[in-house]
């Protein structure tokens, strides 16, 4: 939502969640501080860095895919030991607590 703001020129507020990607829109070599969060569902989310995607399921399960040479995430490291730094790196921008889901109207 940031983002939006920032492209069409409105105002600024700051009680926005989010963060402004504009800079990386317009430049996507443009560097950055902080990985890329995507949700699925309930538990489920992927933290993708410039190399990295890891991946965490809402039944403990774990995927980690080495971009740079595996861009078709066809070799899941996450069991590798030698790649634990790499996995608890990602695994610190994971939410804490998930949103409660929207009920369905009757």
């Amino acid at each position: 939502f940031p983002t939006l703001n920032a492209l069409c020129s409105l105002p600024l507020v700051l009680s926005l969640d989010g963060q402004n990607i504009e800079p990386l829109l317009r430049d996507p070599e443009q560097q950055w501080d902080r990985p890329a969060l995507t949700t699925h569902g309930q538990g489920n989310h992927a933290v993708r860095s410039r190399q990295w995607r890891y991946i965490r399921y809402a039944d403990g399960g774990e995927e980690l895919y080495d971009h740079s040479r595996d861009p078709n995430e066809w070799t899941n490291l996450a069991s590798r030991p030698e790649f634990i730094d790499v996995k608890n790196n990602h695994a610190q921008w994971l939410p804490k607590i998930d949103a409660v889901p929207l009920r369905k109207k009757k």
